[in-house]
């Protein structure tokens, strides 16, 4: 009886001791273990997101709004269905809304792709502005809007087309880069030089 104890304790003793070593062994392998980051997948994912950039005096500057918005560990983000809204007090509002969009710098700026569309509201000066084009580089910062793609554009009854644009919203201004095609259409209140006096 007293053998058959001993033999008991022994292979409980070593049961012991190998529940201690595996347990020692996982806990080691699973400390070594550190979590790496897939670059295509993203850190995290938001749907019908929208965000709002402030100016140093706390005014709302712009707001970015996207159907889909994902944001990776390298700092890349993609958006589905983009709107980039200025709506500092002091300027005219614009709209830039595309199909799709991404950022390869954190948000420093923005490409935006697939039927483009730029509106400026009207003001007292300047009628509403309307820019198409297939892609565009959107700097939040500066309130630039940049684009090497061929580019439609509506002011009022006026037509312009081009290879490319620089529109800058501070100074209200749109620079066509080159092959540019312009159609002004006469003011109704001008006179007809034609017509006898």
């Amino acid at each position: 009886m007293r053998e058959r104890m001993t033999a008991i304790v022994a292979i409980i003793l070593l049961l012991t001791l190998i529940a201690a070593s595996y347990w020692y062994a996982v806990r080691a392998s699973y400390s070594n273990l550190k979590y790496v980051p897939n670059e295509n997948s993203p850190d995290f994912i938001a749907k019908d997101i929208s965000m709002v950039q402030f100016d140093e005096n706390g005014m709302a500057k712009s707001k970015l709004q996207a159907q889909e918005f994902k944001h990776y560990s390298d700092d890349r983000i993609t958006m589905i269905e983009p709107r980039a809204i200025s709506v500092a007090p002091n300027e005219q509002v614009t709209k830039a809304s595309a199909q799709s969009g991404r950022s390869d710098d954190g948000g420093e700026t923005f490409v935006f792709e697939g039927d483009v569309k730029i509106v400026r509201e009207a003001n007292e000066k300047t009628p509403l502005t309307q820019i198409e084009t297939q892609q565009v580089t959107v700097y939040p910062e500066s309130n630039l809007i940049e684009s090497d793609s061929h580019v439609v554009m509506t002011s009022g009854q006026d037509r312009m087309e081009g290879e490319g644009m620089i529109f800058d919203n501070v100074e209200q201004t749109v620079e066509l880069k080159k092959n540019v095609k312009t159609v002004i259409q006469p003011k109704a209140n001008s006179k007809n030089l034609l017509t006898p006096q």
